[in-house]
């Protein structure tokens, strides 16, 4: 603000010397003229290049010349100060010569002075004033005292003119002290204008930055923003509102907003319009741009009104709520599917009671009936699909209804292990199934023992569903930052088939399977356990042979002390 404040000083003090420069030259040409007028008048008796008038337009023509030679170096010029100090000195030596010229004590010309100090405080201010006023003084007491003493003589006065002391005394005092009180009075009413200007100067930079933050912020709101006169013809739309219309405020400007955006205003269900107070309204609509693009919309109006609180037109603020909208109805969607995921677990578990006494009652009667061939085949069926429909419920309700984590520091090369243990000594574990482990060094985190066992139990039984001819497994573990506790995270690797790339994002999906028989619940519910420990887990590299599973859960700066190492594998 202060360095446009200067800039503003200096072309003020440049209009100012302009005016003076222009001034000045009517000043000169007045005299020029009426020297002619005299002469022409005088029909003869004075000579047009006599003695009496030769000095003057001497004079006038030297100012003539040095104000061409100003017009040609102000534009160049630096200091203006100096330079308006310059011509003001020349001016009081041209009037002071002009007064010698044209009778000294008695000239008329005499009150040029005043004019002159009266410029000098409106361009320099109060200091200026006074320092004209001052040399004013000085030319003009010494040009009444050469004549005084008879040393020069006015121009076109042929004898030494006598005057008393007491004239002399009082044509001094008198001229300067009109100089000074001019100078006083000039500059004390060009400090006041000076500042008063100033503040308008501050106020008005204010107004417009201001001006300029408010159109900034107006442009930049993420709500589309529309202005409409009495008549409905558009006089403002920010930024945000030709991005969702499709249209620039060029193409609209002064269009009726019906117009402009067809399909806007028009048609407004009624019903929706929630009134928040008098003038003021929201509504909801479908909104389609310039550009075939389909916005969801939520509009609000309210009056435009002047500082006399006359209403002059509307304003329009609307924003794209379709992801709102959107959101909304998966929310929706949510709270359904979590109603039915609630009523279909409470359905689950009431189906195990009656499974479970069918499966005791079948098997009693298996021991009791002496039962061969088909029919035993066909009870041992029964007994087989008792047992895969209670696996599925029970696999299902882990995932529905999971059980709070108990959670503790503990070591995950023993989670591992132990899964490990327990997984071969099942049939699937024994099959032809090699697993080799490479722990690291530190592995704490914290977490469910058993909820962490059964991800693990389920990669593994995953792996050996998908190796029937048996494999290898391998599960290696690796510590980002192991002195800050960083992340840990355990590869677990088969030599099966492999996952396809179609179906990459969709393994960890409920009920997805692509076994034969397959509940498709297991990896999701690895997904969830690890998601509910803070950590994640994702399908490998696709390009490698076979399947792998990276699990990344978070370490811990310290070993559990009452953790046991890892068994050696």
């Amino acid at each position: 603000m202060i360095r446009r404040i200067d800039e503003r000083k200096k072309i003020d003090i440049k209009k100012n010397i302009e005016w003076l420069m222009f001034l000045r030259v009517v000043v000169i040409s007045v005299l020029l003229g009426a020297s002619v007028v005299f002469q022409y008048t005088a029909k003869g008796t004075v000579a047009f290049f006599g003695r009496e008038l030769i000095y003057l337009y001497v004079l006038i023509g030297f100012t003539y010349f040095l104000t061409g030679v100003y017009i040609v170096i102000i534009p160049r010029l630096q200091n203006l100060r100096a330079f308006a100090y310059i011509q003001l000195i020349w001016d009081v030596m041209m009037i002071t010569g002009l007064v010698l010229l044209t009778g000294g004590i008695d000239s008329i010309f005499t009150f040029l002075y005043i004019p002159l100090i009266i410029a000098a405080s409106i361009i320099l201010y109060r200091s200026g004033g006074f320092i004209i006023a001052s040399i004013s003084s000085i030319l003009y007491g010494i040009v009444v005292d050469l004549i005084f003493f008879g040393i020069i003589a006015p121009y076109g006065s042929t004898a030494r003119l006598e005057y008393s002391d007491s004239y002399i005394f009082y044509n001094i005092f008198i001229n300067i002290t009109a100089f000074y009180l001019v100078a006083f009075l000039s500059g004390y009413l060009a400090e006041q204008v000076k500042r008063t200007g100033q503040e308008l100067i501050e106020k008005r930079i204010d107004f417009e930055e201001l001006k300029i933050l408010n159109n900034e912020i107006m442009q930049n709101i993420q709500t589309g923003l529309i202005t409409i006169n009495k008549d409905g013809r558009i006089i403002s739309i920010n930024r945000q509102a030709e991005l969702i219309s499709g249209r620039a405020l060029d193409e609209v400007w002064m269009s009726h907003i019906d117009d402009a955006f067809p399909n806007m205003l028009e048609d407004i269900d009624h019903s929706s319009l929630v009134y928040m107070e008098p003038g003021l309204n929201r509504w909801d609509k479908e909104f389609v741009s310039s550009t075939g693009q389909k916005y969801q919309l939520g509009f609000s109006m309210s009056p435009l009104t002047t500082h006399t609180d006359e209403e002059a037109g509307k304003i329009i603020l609307f924003q794209d709520i379709t992801r709102i909208r959107e959101m909304e109805q998966e929310i929706k969607r949510s709270d359904r599917l979590a109603t039915l995921g609630k009523l279909a677990a409470n359905l689950a578990h009431e189906i195990r009671n009656p499974l479970a006494a069918m499966s005791g009652s079948i098997q009693i009667l298996n021991q009791d009936m002496s039962l061969s061939g088909e029919n035993k085949n066909l009870m041992n069926i029964v007994l087989q699909e008792i047992d895969r429909l209670n696996h599925l419920i029970t696999d299902f309700l882990l995932y529905a209804r999971p059980t709070e984590l108990k959670r503790h520091r503990l070591d995950l090369r023993n989670v591992i292990s132990e899964t490990i243990a327990l997984f071969r000594n099942t049939p699937k574990g024994t099959h032809n199934i090699s697993i080799e482990t490479a722990f690291c060094d530190n592995a704490v985190t914290d977490g469910d023992f058993m909820q962490l066992k059964q991800v693990f139990w389920n990669i593994f039984l995953n792996s050996a569903e998908a190796m029937p001819e048996g494999g290898d497994i391998s599960v290696s573990m690796e510590n980002g930052a192991v002195s800050s506790g960083g992340i840990i995270e355990v590869r677990i690797c088969d030599t099966g088939p492999g996952i396809d790339r179609d179906i990459r994002e969709s393994v960890f999906d409920p009920f997805f399977s692509t076994k034969e028989g397959g509940t498709g619940l297991g990896l999701s519910t690895v997904k969830q356990i690890i998601e509910t420990h803070g950590g994640s887990v994702a399908i490998g590299n696709a390009d490698a042979p076979g399947a792998e599973i990276i699990i990344r859960l978070q370490g811990h700066d310290e070993a559990d002390s009452s953790a046991e190492p890892a068994p050696g594998t």
